[in-house]
Formats: structure tokens, C-alpha cells, sequence
């Protein structure tokens, strides 16, 4: 854990192209709702989905040189790697994220025909949850006028999709760290991805998911709770950041450690 915060604190440059990420794409989303055309908006979803593959294969050849601890005369030298990540990472990282759309489109259609099979209909329709959506006060209403069936089902729901993402992303947890330290093959990574998750390390594994999961969970609830505040609303989405940065450092570090290192000479494939 300290060397993952002393990482963080090192090279807490890799935050500047995580916020910079973040504000270009929503000032281009608020740019494209204001239009309204479906079409754009389709076009508009296709453009960030291959801006999220640049900024990621940038990023984690950012995160993979932190890990590695490269030699850099100063820390924040470590932004170079940023461009020619996007050159080097690009189609592995477009790979992975095609078949971990796949993966999670399969995932929702087993869940959704799961659900309809073993719970059944809410008899909620898309336009009413989307009014109650809208405020507290119409959330309140709304669910004040179910029935004691429909609130059932609709806990049972929630349970279901809950519990269907989070194993979902504890199975993904190594993906990304493997595709940049093991593998550019996509269907490789995620091969080696859940070999290790599933290795000698199982435990520990899922130690490592349940902190990330806990202290996402706290954070979420202070964020809540600050959120009418404009400095502390602040100050949490500053910690938000710096979380972020520490998981992903985190993970990767760990990964590192624990499958790459301990590995090298034990296979003659890795990286290929």
C-alpha cells in the first residue's frame, strides 16, 4: 500500500491527462446533446468511443513506465510516453475494448432473459422511470406508487444487476495490466488476465477487489453526502481523482509484481 501511494505522489502527472480527458469529453457531450439529432449523437458516441482508445493506450503506457519505476531525469518527464503510447497501444487497446463490449453485451442479455425468466416484469415502463428519474420528489412519488409485488421485483432487480457488474469487473480486473505488461494480444490478455485471477493468488485477488470495491463505496457516500457543498464538493472530486490514479497504479503494480516478475523465465511468449 505505500509503495502504491508513494507511486501515486511520484508521478501524479498520470492524473493531468485523466482530467483533461474527462473535461474535453463533457464539453463535447454537452456540445452534442444541445444539437439533438440522433445521428450526431450516434456519430458523437463513435468518436468518444475511439477518443477513450487513444487516451487509454496513452495512459497506460504512462501507468506501465510508473511501474517499471523508468529512469527519468525528473517525474514528470513521464508524460512523453503519453504519444507514442497512442502510436504503440492503439490497436491492442481498440482490440480489447471490442471484445470487452462483446463480453458485456453477452453478460446483459444472459442477466436481462435471467431476470424475465426467474423474477419477471416490473411493469414499469422507459418513459415513467425516466420522469421519476427527474428529482427526489418524483422519485418519492413514483415509488410511493408501486405496488408491494413491484417493489419486490424491483430490490430483486436491482440485486441481480448489482451482483452481475460486480463480478463483471472483478473478472475484467486484470485485463488493461495485462494487455501493457504481458500481452498485446487482446484474446491473450484476457486469457492471462483470468488465469492469474483465478491462480495461486485467488485470494489475495479478491482481498485486493473488496478494498477497491469498500473505499469506492465510502467515497461514493461522502461525495453524496458533500455534494451540496461547493468546496467539499470540490475537495471530493479531487479525492475521486487521486483514487482513481492510485487503483489504476495500484493494480497495475501488483500485477506486475505478483505475474509478470515472478514469471520472467518461466515462459518464453511473454509480451508477444
Amino acid at each position: 500500500m505505500k509503495k502504491v501511494f508513494n507511486l501515486t505522489n511520484r508521478y501524479i502527472i498520470v492524473a493531468t491527462p485523466l482530467l483533461l480527458f474527462l473535461l474535453i469529453l463533457s464539453i463535447y457531450f454537452m456540445t452534442i446533446a444541445a444539437n439533438g439529432r440522433v445521428l450526431l449523437i450516434l456519430f458523437g458516441l463513435i468518436i468518444t468511443f475511439f477518443m477513450a482508445v487513444a487516451f487509454l493506450s496513452g495512459w497506460g503506457a504512462m501507468i506501465k513506465s510508473a511501474v517499471n519505476e523508468n529512469n527519468y531525469d525528473e517525474p514528470y518527464a513521464i508524460i512523453k510516453d503519453f504519444v507514442p503510447g497512442v502510436g504503440e497501444y492503439s490497436l491492442p487497446v481498440l482490440g480489447l475494448m471490442l471484445l470487452l463490449f462483446l463480453i458485456n453485451t453477452a453478460l446483459f442479455l444472459i442477466t436481462y432473459f435471467s431476470g424475465m425468466h426467474f423474477i419477471g416484469d416490473v411493469g414499469i415502463s422507459a418513459d415513467a422511470f425516466s420522469k421519476a428519474m427527474a428529482s427526489q420528489e418524483a422519485l418519492k412519488a413514483f415509488l410511493s406508487s408501486l405496488s408491494v409485488e413491484q417493489l419486490m421485483k424491483l430490490n430483486l432487480w436491482n440485486i441481480l444487476v448489482l451482483s452481475v457488474m460486480s463480478m463483471s469487473y472483478f473478472l475484467l480486473m486484470f485485463c488493461f495490466p495485462a494487455l501493457f505488461l504481458e500481452s498485446k494480444n487482446p484474446i491473450k490478455a484476457i486469457g492471462k488476465s483470468i488465469k492469474n485471477l483465478f491462480g495461486k493468488k485467488f485470494i489475495c485477488n479478491v482481498g485486493i477487489y473488496l478494498l477497491i470495491f469498500g473505499l469506492n463505496f465510502i467515497i461514493s457516500i461522502f461525495s453524496a453526502i458533500f455534494s451540496g457543498n461547493v468546496i467539499l464538493s470540490f475537495v471530493m472530486t479531487l479525492v475521486n481523482f487521486y483514487f482513481i490514479c492510485c487503483v489504476v497504479i495500484g493494480i497495475f503494480l501488483y500485477y506486475n509484481k505478483n505475474f509478470v516478475i515472478s514469471h520472467l523465465g518461466n515462459t518464453i511468449d511473454t509480451y508477444i
